[in-house]
């Protein structure tokens, strides 16, 4: 009988040692479904721009290829589309190619003491702030991700950096609706499409208000200011999104740097705010992998933490996808506006 306990604790033994090895305890594998939904939520409700520039397309695997039609094959009119009696149609092609995407896992964790859980007044509360805390930084992160990526003019169709005169905080020598104007023009003259959506950050979004050469059209009826609607109006889009985002630049135990996390930049571009899959025409795409083990696209799971001398209880929130520039040249980056 002795021998029998020893082998059973040493048996209990090996399998704790190798569960601490894998991270793992017993509810590492509990997802929690209500906190999950509370992460869909609050990534709906978020008040970040990048969604909205590259709105989400649902895929099916965490990796894939996908096509890209070429626009100088489909903008090709045939030279002649006449057809003659007891005669065929004249064939038409256009050509495509391919890009791929791979949808990362992103994801953070933060942690509750057990005592701060016992001596909440809700802890489902205190769990739900937590997944939202997570969430914001989440999105925080993506905020960036994309603003870097479309705002370096090498990575999508052109653009231009302006620099002393040029700037529109110059009230008097700067042009902003040329700038506009030529960004309009090359989109336009290289795909056919018409620009629909301006980005800006929220300084330049107050330049361009109040500039001289906008308030010049509207001086009979504005005084001073010139409102969101007739500014899409003179900048001749259907929507303006305007982010008052910032971070803190500065490395961890530093002094905090707070900056816009979109710069002083304006986007000009042509946005597909619903696309039915991949089959759509607009300059940016999430592509969203929602992992079939997963009760929904932003996954939260509630664990304890693998050594229990820290009576940690870790809430962890993620999400899979990859953020890509799908035609570049739908794109116009007015940089260093101020």
């Amino acid at each position: 009988m002795k021998r029998f306990i020893n082998l059973l604790l040493a048996l209990c033994t090996s399998y704790s040692e190798s569960v601490l090895a894998l991270g793992l305890t017993t509810r590492d594998v509990h997802i929690d479904v209500p906190l999950s939904n509370i992460a869909v939520e609050a990534f709906s409700t978020g008040t970040f721009i990048g969604a909205q520039l590259f709105p989400n397309v649902d895929v099916r695997k965490q990796s894939d290829k996908y096509y890209t039609i070429d626009k100088n094959s489909w903008l090709r009119v045939p030279t002649s589309t006449l057809r003659a009696p007891k005669t065929p149609p004249g064939r038409v092609e256009f050509q495509v190619s391919s890009d791929s995407y791979f949808a990362d896992n992103h994801a953070l964790a933060s942690e509750n003491a057990h005592e701060v859980i016992a001596n909440a007044d809700d802890p489902i509360q205190l769990r739900a702030r937590t997944t939202r805390f997570l969430v914001d930084m989440l999105m925080r992160g993506k905020e960036l991700r994309i603003a870097q990526l479309v705002t370096s003019i090498t990575n999508i169709g052109s653009g231009v950096v302006l620099s002393g005169a040029t700037l529109w905080s110059n009230y008097v020598a700067s042009d902003p609706i040329a700038d506009v104007t030529t960004g309009h023009a090359f989109i336009r003259q290289n795909t056919g499409l018409r620009a629909n959506t301006a980005l800006m950050d929220a300084d330049t979004h107050k330049v361009l208000r109040r500039h001289p050469v906008l308030l010049d059209m509207y001086k009979y009826t504005q005084g001073g200011l010139v409102n969101d609607a007739e500014l899409k109006a003179v900048l001749e889009v259907d929507r303006i999104l305007v982010s008052d985002s910032i971070r803190n630049a500065a490395l961890e135990n530093a002094t905090a740097s707070l900056v816009n996390i979109w710069g002083n930049n304006f986007l000009l571009c042509h946005v597909n705010p619903n696309p039915t899959g991949m089959r759509t025409a607009t300059f940016g795409l999430s592509f969203r992998w929602f992992n079939p083990e997963l009760p929904a696209p932003w996954a939260v799971r509630v664990y304890d933490d693998p050594d229990p001398g820290k009576k940690i209880e870790v809430v962890e929130a993620g999400y899979y996808e990859d953020e890509k520039v799908v035609a570049s040249q739908l794109a116009y980056c007015i940089s260093t506006t101020l």
